[in-house]
């Protein structure tokens, strides 16, 4: 509560994109506390395992752990639904919280039954997996809320609406360099490069962007920030030499994209001028693929130039 009440402070000289970071912050502390209660707990059954206890059992036992497991079981159901309306991932690692309770309470219950049958403590070895369990669900939770402090790549389904909005647009020809971050759960930001035809008006084409801003706005609650790249739709040399330099690319290796295509002439040679995207799994350098692209211009009676901008996805 205490987060949450942070996270919703109005932007300020000092944080002019507001405070919904301070929900991560919250999340991060959640789930060092359950961390610590896993090794607090492994610690405790390790002690029991050469040190056993006495446990006394009785009906009422079974009633308070009973009851602990259903009041459990609404809180988890309860915090994952808030969790999922508002795409809280301090609420999620709460309901995670109330989970490992669940699975805790679930596992003294049947450690407990089975002492009452069979007369023999298992308590200290129960608690011992249980307790792994609950640094390894603690580890797991700290990755998941300090994943969007580092900055994370956008969903698929966060990307798709956004081109699909963009493109629904006939002027738009396509989009790329797509960039989106937050700054707090319902805190998103984006930047993008369309292409455009060379021969439009510019402040038909600056109108047209204000309106996809506008819309992307009110509809995604995205805050976008437009780049307008102009394609030489016309002509035919430019047309000829991208295709070419497509192809070539495409043949060395498909999952290479490539945007920002231009030509710059001059009396002894022609500049290639465009970036290439490559998959974080591939390492290929500039100057490989500059030979590549050499080799297959080779039949060429202009020479070309090549200059490569490399890029990474970010989504």
């Amino acid at each position: 509560m205490f987060g949450f009440k942070l996270a919703n402070k109005p932007a300020d000289k000092e944080h002019p994109y507001g405070h919904a970071r301070y929900e991560y912050i919250t999340g991060i502390i959640i789930s060092l506390l359950i961390l610590s209660m896993g090794v607090i707990f492994t610690k405790s059954s390790i002690e029991k395992i050469f040190s056993p206890e006495e446990i006394v059992i009785n009906v009422a036992t079974y009633i308070v752990l009973i009851i602990a497991i259903i009041g459990k079981l609404i809180q988890m159901f309860v915090y994952l639904d808030f969790s999922k309306a508002i795409k809280s991932e301090t609420i999620k690692a709460t309901a995670i919280d109330a989970r490992n309770d669940i699975i805790t309470t679930s596992a003294v219950l049947l450690s407990v039954i089975i002492m009452g049958i069979f007369k023999i403590n298992i308590d200290a070895y129960a608690g011992l997996i249980v307790s792994i369990f609950i640094v390894i669900s603690g580890i797991n939770t700290l990755k998941d809320t300090i994943n969007p402090l580092l900055g994370v790549v956008a969903t698929k389904e966060q990307v798709e609406e956004i081109k699909s909005k963009i493109l629904s647009h006939k002027e738009i020809r396509g989009i790329h360099d797509l960039v989106i971050h937050n700054y707090g759960p319902q805190n998103n930001f984006a930047t993008v490069h369309t292409e455009i035809s060379a021969d439009m008006d510019i402040l038909i084409a600056h109108d047209l962007m204000d309106n996809i801003e506008k819309e992307v706005k009110e509809d995604l609650g995205i805050d976008l920030t437009i780049h307008m790249d102009p394609l030489e739709l016309n002509d035919e040399k430019t047309s000829r030499i991208y295709q070419k330099t497509k192809g070539i690319l495409k043949n060395f290796d498909d999952t290479l994209k490539m945007h920002d295509f231009r030509l710059v002439s001059g009396e002894t040679h022609t500049n290639a001028i465009f970036d290439i995207m490559i998959p974080y799994e591939k390492n290929y350098s500039e100057k490989e693929l500059i030979n590549i692209l050499k080799d297959g211009f080779k039949d060429e009676e202009i020479k070309y130039y090549f200059v490569i901008t490399i890029d990474r996805p970010f989504y």
